[in-house]
């Protein structure tokens, strides 16, 4: 909510939606919204509440397996004002999702982190190590806003997670005019 709020409605992705509770909140606040999951019960769910809210040219469903090669669904370049991921990882898709946000956009995201308390808990390709969202998003030098490891703020969670508002810089070309004799 609070980056949403932060910046004026554009394109936006959900990404692993579920039943789209963020594509909901932010098609109701203006922005034109993919939303992207890999469960056909999910998506019919959204679908419902998209036709109960009238947000139908504001809300796009779309079904794809993200964690197949391929995928079914690409994330074209510079595409989105803003996209969210919440509670999915997947390693291999982070370097098209940061592609896909566009100069001075927007990534949001909450992941479940590892449980060092619980170190058998879990899936480790799904569970991000502590600091590790900070660093690749470090290392693809994008503006860190909000940064929070720790329990998350959402019920029905069991593990910790790691909270992400990231804003990828605005590239600057500077022509100067020069031209050779």
């Amino acid at each position: 909510m609070e980056a949403a709020a932060a910046v004026a409605p554009g394109r936006a992705l959900d990404l692993a939606c579920g039943a789209g509770r963020n594509a909901l909140f932010l098609a109701e606040r203006g922005w034109r919204v993919e939303a992207v999951d890999g469960s056909a019960v999910a998506l019919g769910l959204l679908s419902e509440k998209v036709r109960e809210r009238g947000l139908q040219t504001r809300v796009r469903a779309l079904a794809a397996d993200l964690e197949s090669r391929p995928r079914g669904f690409e994330l074209p370049p510079a595409a989105y004002d803003l996209i969210c991921d919440f509670y999915f990882l997947d390693r291999a898709l982070l370097e098209d999702v940061r592609a896909a946000v566009r100069p001075g956009g927007l990534l949001v995201a909450s992941i479940h982190l590892a449980d060092p308390a619980r170190p058998r808990e879990g899936n480790a390709d799904f569970l991000l190590e502590p600091g590790e969202l900070r660093e690749i998003v470090t290392v693809w030098s994008w503006e860190i806003l909000h940064y929070m490891e720790g329990p998350t703020r959402e019920d029905g969670h069991r593990h910790p997670s790691a909270e992400l508002i990231a804003r990828r810089p605005c590239e600057v070309s500077v022509n100067y005019g020069l031209t050779t004799l």
